[in-house]
């Protein structure tokens, strides 16, 4: 299995960082072969330029864009590990879905409507909140990032499995219950990557 691990928070130290750690951990005891991406440590200019929208529909991709295409075309799996602000993910991996999942690569238009390119992918993303499972069950959060970033990009970019996963109240929670969260995510890795 060939995986690509996106890393989408500013800080090394987060809780982020340690389910990026375990993810790749997990990964590696199935013998798969990682290509990791700290979005932050690579500077990602999450801006889709006028000039880059209409150079995809020339046929004409920056390099660095083609760099991750590739890597997500060479990928079985490909999982995203971000926190949630604002009910969705942080602006630099939305910039990075905007830039890198273009028409021509994650999907293409005919006659019969839409058609996802990347077929036969498992995908996953891993989010966490400050805000308990109650409150963002109230307010929608969890449904608004699985709508907007799960089933509209990983869905309508032909991706055969996707799913979401997100870990509630880290900040306030007790350590062993983010132990806890990480053993939940072993498992999550195990069974479905």
């Amino acid at each position: 299995m060939k995986a690509v691990v996106i890393y989408a928070h500013p800080n090394p130290m987060s809780f982020n960082a340690a389910i990026t750690a375990v993810v790749k951990e997990e990964l590696e005891k199935k013998g798969a072969e990682i290509i990791f991406k700290d979005l932050y440590a690579m500077n990602w200019n999450p801006v889709l330029s006028a000039g880059d929208f209409e150079g995809y529909h020339r046929g004409n991709v920056p390099e660095e864009i083609k760099t991750e295409q590739a890597d997500i075309s060479w990928a079985d799996a490909l999982i995203m590990v971000a926190p949630v602000w604002w009910t969705s993910v942080p602006a630099i991996l939305k910039g990075y879905i905007d830039r890198v999942f273009s028409i021509g690569f994650a999907y293409e238009y005919s006659a019969a409507g839409p058609r996802g390119m990347l077929n036969g992918k498992k995908a996953l993303l891993i989010t966490t909140s400050g805000t308990d499972e109650r409150a963002a069950q109230q307010n929608g959060m969890v449904d608004l990032i699985t709508k907007s970033v799960v089933n509209a990009v990983f869905g309508f970019s032909g991706f055969a499995q996707y799913q979401h996963k997100n870990f509630f109240a880290v900040p306030t929670v007790a350590d062993n219950v983010r132990k806890e969260m990480l053993t939940e995510l072993r498992q999550l890795i195990q069974d479905n990557i």
